[in-house]
């Protein structure tokens, strides 16, 4: 550890090195990036690749330091923006298609592309970068990249990475995936009022709806394996998703086109939702996992942590879920599971923010399981998402403490425990021959960072939980309170509104689902020390307590 010290030492001064130079070498800095740029734009295919990955390198240098970004700033004045952006559609395109036929020729398309979308991720890190590749057309062209259409069906008895070539699916998650991140870091740092940047992202999801549908319904299917890649995918669209769908202007444009055949980003409105029964409310999803590769087949051999098996064990008991051949339990499972709740947690936040102004529902009335439709959610989904979570805060919250309280004290725990723990951390790579002091130091650390992790994950879930109670408070409200009339005016797609009799079994249902649920809800108690502003929280969710039981259950005493 005092070595990892040393080093981090060493590499600021290194790169507060290289600025200098850059910075008082002006023509010497602007002759080196010249130079890799031209090789970039016109040069044979591994020279690109080279020089994109200098570039991304010495983009990097100006990620730690507050100075201006010289590499963003010779681009915009050499036009190598231009250049490099538009060499995606007129250039690259075709050749990206080629690289995606069963048996491709060459790969050196794929190869240029993943370096240079590597280097626009690493400038549009910083506003400068973000803005430049705006302003050169980066989303109009990857809206109109056609090998972004050319998803292959899912080959489950294929390996990702068994083979020299890739197959077929994995290229194009490597096709994918920068593109979705690139589109997600530029909505984050230049996103907030330019509408300009909406629209434009509101077409990318239009013209590759398609594809994006696809991959949030075999997420959802029942028949379908899920894999790492597909999760990550369907984490990405879910948040592209759903920061557009906060934009009023975006979604007010899309129902002037209704009818008129447009597809975009309201057009996966019921795949997103369609989601949430499927993995929101048990771990039965870990069902249909698989390893895709030698290294997700490692990693489901290795636990996933010492410490928390008791407790996982017991929550799964008290929510009447069978743990899956104990894949969850996994280094693999874990990495899945985490994905699985970010992707709920952004379904969740999309059903928020499109009924927040204009109260349209997005579930359906059935508040008990057993009415509930297999694909869509209903106020069941709600309510199970927020029993369930309520139960993973108090289990993080226990694994959090036990994890920083050994933090503290690493003699309590014996070797055999701290190579588990150290085996199981995806990026520790040490030898098996560390000193019983130095395996202390680092298991020390890591379960430190976990503890953090964890906190980090609990303070997702709880506005996650605050998300789910606003849906079913307005969902009640509207389907108990609203006329009939007002309700089939609001109605969505396949959704139908509750007759006066449904309207009595909805009520009959909530007292029975909902006052354990809300029991849960008022002993809920958060810590500053725990969560930022612990006290809004508390407030806003015991208010959501007292307005839902006021309107469903006045008459009894919770």
């Amino acid at each position: 550890l005092g070595e990892s010290s040393s080093s981090a030492g060493q590499k600021s001064r290194l790169v507060s090195g290289a600025l200098d130079i850059l910075a008082d070498s002006a023509a010497l800095g602007d002759r080196l990036l010249e130079a890799a740029s031209a090789d970039a734009a016109d040069s044979s295919d591994a020279w690109k690749t080279v020089a994109f990955s200098l570039l991304n390198a010495l983009a990097s240098l100006f990620a730690v330091e507050s100075r201006p970004n010289r590499v963003v700033m010779l681009l915009a004045r050499k036009n190598f923006f231009a250049s490099f952006v538009g060499s995606i559609l007129h250039r690259e395109d075709h050749a990206i298609q080629a690289a995606l036929q069963p048996d491709p020729a060459s790969l050196n398309a794929l190869y240029i592309y993943e370096a240079k979308m590597s280097f626009f991720l690493r400038i549009a890190q910083r506003s400068d970068g973000a803005e430049r590749l705006l302003e050169n057309g980066i989303i109009d062209v990857l809206a109109d990249c056609a090998f972004l259409d050319l998803r292959p069906q899912s080959d489950h008895g294929a390996s990702f990475a068994d083979a020299f070539i890739p197959i077929r699916a994995e290229r194009f998650h490597l096709l994918l995936m920068p593109a979705l991140n690139l589109m997600l870091a530029l909505v984050a740092r230049i996103g907030r009022d330019n509408l300009t940047l909406w629209m434009k992202a509101a077409r990318f999801v239009s013209q590759h709806h398609a594809v994006l549908e696809a991959i949030l319904k075999e997420a959802a299917a029942p028949a379908h394996l899920l894999s790492i890649a597909l999760l990550t995918e369907a984490k990405a669209v879910t948040s592209l998703v759903f920061f557009i769908a906060r934009q009023r202007a975006v979604l007010d444009r899309e129902a002037a086109m209704a009818g008129s055949g447009h597809v975009g980003v309201t057009s996966l409105h019921l795949p997103i939702l369609a989601l949430l029964p499927k993995l929101s409310t048990s771990t039965n999803w870990a069902n249909r996992l698989m390893a895709s590769n030698d290294v997700e087949r490692a990693q489901m051999l290795v636990p996933a942590s010492t410490f928390d098996d008791d407790l996982r064990d017991s929550t799964a008991t008290a929510l009447g879920d069978q743990q899956p051949a104990d894949v969850t339990h996994t280094v693999f499972g874990q990495q899945a599971s985490e994905l699985v709740d970010s992707i709920v947690q952004n379904a969740i936040a999309y059903a928020q923010a499109v009924t927040e102004r204009s109260f349209r529902p997005a579930f359906s009335w059935s508040i008990e399981h057993s009415r509930e439709a297999d694909y869509t959610p209903s106020l069941a989904t709600l309510v199970a998402f927020v029993r369930r979570s309520l139960a993973q805060i108090e289990r993080g919250r226990r694994t959090r403490d036990e994890k920083l309280r050994l933090a503290k004290n690493p003699n309590e725990m014996s070797t055999a425990d701290m190579r588990k723990l150290i085996h199981a951390s995806p990026h520790v790579d040490c030898s098996d021959d560390l000193s019983a002091q130095q395996m202390r130091a680092l298991a020390s650390v890591l379960l430190e960072q976990q503890g953090k992790s964890i906190n980090r994950s609990l303070t997702g879930l709880v506005a996650a939980v605050e998300q789910a109670l606003v849906l079913l408070w307005r969902h009640l409200s509207f389907f108990i309170s609203t006329d009939s009339g007002e309700q089939q005016q609001s109605v969505r797609g396949s959704l139908s509104m509750p007759s006066q009799q449904e309207k009595d079994t909805l009520r009959s249902d909530a007292s029975i689902e909902l006052p354990p649920l809300l029991t849960l809800l008022a002993g809920l108690k958060l810590s500053n020390e725990e969560f930022a502003t612990a006290s809004n929280h508390m407030s806003f969710i015991q208010m959501l307590v007292r307005s839902i039981k006021d309107l469903v259950l006045r008459d009894i005493s919770i």
